[in-house]
């Protein structure tokens, strides 16, 4: 998926992984502030088949926009 972080208030990172299970400890987007930062990101889904966005600091918006899937 393409999950870009538009319009930060803050430097921080997001983590996307499946929800229901521990957070990884690597980041999968660096950003700093008022920067429109786009990243690729393959990550599964939880069991309730859901993602799981963990945004270090301050506040952004994310769009998640899906390109591919593995069956």
């Amino acid at each position: 998926m393409n999950a870009p972080a538009v319009a930060p208030t803050a430097t921080g990172f997001l983590t996307v992984y499946p929800s229901g299970v521990g957070r990884p400890v690597a980041s999968s987007l660096n950003f700093v502030p008022g920067q429109v930062v786009p990243n690729l990101v393959v990550s599964g889904l939880g069991a309730d088949g859901r993602l799981a966005i963990y945004n270090f600091t301050g506040s952004t918006e994310v769009v998640v926009d899906i390109v591919g899937w593995y069956g």
